[in-house]
């Protein structure tokens, strides 16, 4: 899989570095928020790491911090979901315990109450003040191939920006906006634009008050995020801790993520949004309908619900209920569990941390993925079942995680189990970097897997230049006929920060199989403003 990191993952300094783990507690548009006992340590424009394939590696960048929460921006095509473990680094951090006064202090910090709470007794009124900030990239993407001649260059551009209060006014904008096309391929760009312009969000916010909203264009909702991004109006009104609102529009169109007026959809929803004295709980309940040209396609209901009310706890759980049915030209009203996800996060000490998910949701789809076959394979046998995580720390800077899972479905001729391991040590003597080991056994209704890696991660020159080293032997064997995969796969990265605002970064990986080998090269240009 391509990967490319910008920013930096150890910064070396006087005092030695503390490893803590964090959580991503909740999600808006490209703004991830990540909660942590306690932020000591950790400055803005810093790295936050996530397990990738069981390997830790950077995935967020700081642009905001609060006593015990981090707001961040996602490092290349990173994507999250509520309750992912998150790891950070306390550069100067010294150990001491944290009274009581102190954390209260925190929670009434927290940086999550200004998405999850619009009104609360004590905190400051939002500034109106105009606002701005976005990036643009320029990526290319190159694949060669010893075997087929058929060589593959890929260009993409995107541009995202998140403008508040334009003008000073109650007036706001969001985007992200990406368009790619192949060379010598410019005519398929010139039979449909839907195939190289790819419109994930772009909308208009206006705020009537400082507790009712209207949102106008294309635009995920992050209290009904299941239902996807919408492409109409969206409404929302706060009573104290209380919410309600209402969507009326259409979906993105299932092929090509375009606009399809014939996919119309309407709904309303409420729920509860509370800080508490842990974190915060958050309740949505959510009623749609959806058509297709005109007839019903979907009737449904979505529940969510995540919360800290216990220390030290997270907890994340969805379902999805389908209210209709169409059986032989026949309509009928019926419920039937359609999706349901549930995890659990529990951080037993400062070393120690419990993950356990059950997930029936379906398969997601990209529209766009560098992903190679033995991610693929990897992601897919992992995605749905019942999984459990140990992540522990026996000592500084050596981070040891298991993640097992397994997967039972009708039409699967065998069960899917998986187990992944992990070990990292994150400041290796004489040579200040961070060694990644990982181990991925699998079996699938299809094959028996196994993929073995290791990584190395340095700041070359600390402050500007990143690296990353990472080899992998993959080796699948299909049950269905005799023959069997085997691939090396070697890839190198280069991230080049010039200053806070603009970023370079190259990646090249090869894969080497059997009368095949595969070369890969990625680069991208992100700037700031």
């Amino acid at each position: 899989m391509v990967v490319f990191s910008l920013g930096l993952v150890f910064q070396v300094s006087g005092q030695e570095p503390k490893i803590i783990e964090g959580a991503v507690s909740y999600i808006s548009g490209q703004s991830i928020y990540v909660k942590f006992e306690s932020t000591q340590g950790i400055e803005n424009g810093d790295t936050l790491f996530m397990l990738k394939n069981e390997i830790l590696t950077p995935a967020l960048i700081v642009e905001h911090r609060s006593s015990i929460s981090c707001l961040c921006k996602a490092v290349g095509e990173n994507t999250f979901k509520v309750a992912d473990q998150i790891v950070g680094k306390q550069k100067g951090a010294k150990n001491r315990e944290v009274t009581k006064t102190q954390t209260e202090e925190q929670v009434e910090q927290d940086v999550n109450e200004q998405a999850l709470v619009s009104l609360e007794k004590g905190t400051e009124k939002p500034s109106a003040a105009q606002n701005v900030a976005g990036r643009i990239s320029l990526s290319s993407y190159s694949n060669f191939s010893n075997s087929t001649g058929d060589d593959v260059h890929r260009f993409r551009y995107t541009v995202s920006m998140k403008a508040l209060n334009i003008s000073d006014s109650k007036l706001s904008a969001e985007t992200y906006i990406s368009f790619s096309h192949k060379l010598n391929q410019w005519d398929l760009v010139q039979e449909d634009l839907s195939n190289a312009l790819k419109i994930y969000s772009l909308a208009l916010k206006y705020d009537f008050n400082e507790s009712a909203t209207l949102w106008a264009g294309r635009k995920i909702n992050p209290k009904i995020a299941n239902v996807g991004a919408v492409d109409g109006l969206q409404f929302q009104k706060q009573f104290n801790n209380f919410f309600a609102g209402a969507v009326v529009g259409s979906r993105p169109d299932f092929q090509n993520y375009g606009y399809n007026i014939d996919l119309l959809e309407y709904g309303a929803y409420v729920g509860q949004s509370q800080k508490v004295e842990n974190g915060f709980v958050q309740t949505s309940l959510a009623f749609f309908e959806q058509r297709n040209s005109s007839n019903i396609d979907r009737r449904f209901t979505y529940f969510q619900h995540s919360n800290s009310f216990i220390k030290n706890v997270n907890i994340f759980s969805s379902f999805e209920l389908d209210l209709y049915k169409l059986e032989n030209g026949v309509a009928q009203n019926t419920v039937s569990l359609t999706s349901l996800y549930f995890s659990i996060r529990y951080r037993v000490s400062r070393r120690l941390s419990l993950f356990a998910s059950f997930d029936t949701r379906k398969n997601v789809i990209y529209y766009e993925t560098f992903k190679n076959y033995a991610d693929e394979v990897l992601q897919l046998a992992s995605r749905q079942g019942l999984r459990f995580r140990v992540n522990y720390r026996p000592i500084n800077y050596l981070n040891i995680g298991i993640n097992a899972g397994t997967r039972s479905r009708k039409e699967d001729p065998r069960p899917t189990k998986t187990l992944n391991s992990n070990v990292t040590y994150t400041r290796l003597p004489w040579i200040n970097a961070s060694l990644a080991l990982s181990s991925n056994l699998m079996q699938t209704s299809y094959l028996d897997g196994q993929v073995y890696g290791a990584r190395l991660s340095k700041d070359i020159v600390p402050g500007k230049l990143y690296s990353q080293f990472h080899y992998r032997f993959v080796n699948f064997n299909y049950v269905s006929s005799a023959s069997n995969l085997k691939q090396n796969i070697g890839e190198v990265n280069f991230s080049y920060q010039f200053n806070k605002k603009l970023y370079l970064s190259v990646n090249l990986e090869a894969t080497f199989q059997e009368n095949e080998n595969y070369n890969r090269v990625y680069l991208n240009l992100r700037r700031k403003f």
